[in-house]
């Protein structure tokens, strides 16, 4: 058996072909919601799936996989979720902007005739996350965790470090 050697993982989806695939996913979940049928049926979630992808290209590039977060270089934590970091203790991955209303704001963008590169930027600007401890999930969740909300984190509590701070 030929022995592999390892090779810089390549991107799987080029970013361009995303941007095409979310345009076509928000035309079929506008279309299936005409049709009567909603986002909790699943009208939405090939678009999700797709933003997922996208967001994590334009910012977290070189990240193959979302649940590689935590040790990823420029991964955001909360204080609190750091120390249980290092300590090796368990911390969760979560959307500053909840996906789902995020995936409808975004959706909108593109029905308001957006180029590809101002939706690109709008992705952007509007996805992240963030490292935070089971606890300050729990407290994050009680308050909001459907809308997008420019204070969501510091309204309940979480201040956040950045993990190269720490590192350098």
């Amino acid at each position: 058996m030929e022995k592999r050697t390892a090779t810089p993982r390549t991107r799987k989806y080029p970013l361009e072909l995303m941007v095409a695939m979310i345009r076509k996913a928000a035309a079929l979940r506008n279309e299936m919601l005409g049709a009567g049928f909603t986002d909790n049926g699943g009208a939405i979630h090939s678009a999700e799936r797709i933003m997922n992808i996208l967001g994590m290209g334009l910012n977290y590039p070189g990240l193959t996989r979302i649940n590689n977060l935590r040790n990823f270089k420029d991964a955001v934590f909360s204080v609190e979720a750091w120390g249980l970091h290092q300590a090796g203790d368990k911390v969760l991955i979560e959307h500053v902007s909840p996906l789902r209303h995020l995936t409808q704001m975004a959706i909108e963008e593109i029905g308001k005739g957006v180029t590809d590169d101002q939706f690109k930027e709008f992705v952007r600007q509007h996805y992240k996350l963030v490292l935070l401890s089971p606890s300050e999930t729990l407290r994050l969740n009680k308050q909001n965790r459907s809308k997008v909300s420019t204070n969501r984190l510091s309204k309940a509590g979480v201040q956040l470090v950045t993990r190269n701070v720490h590192d350098a």
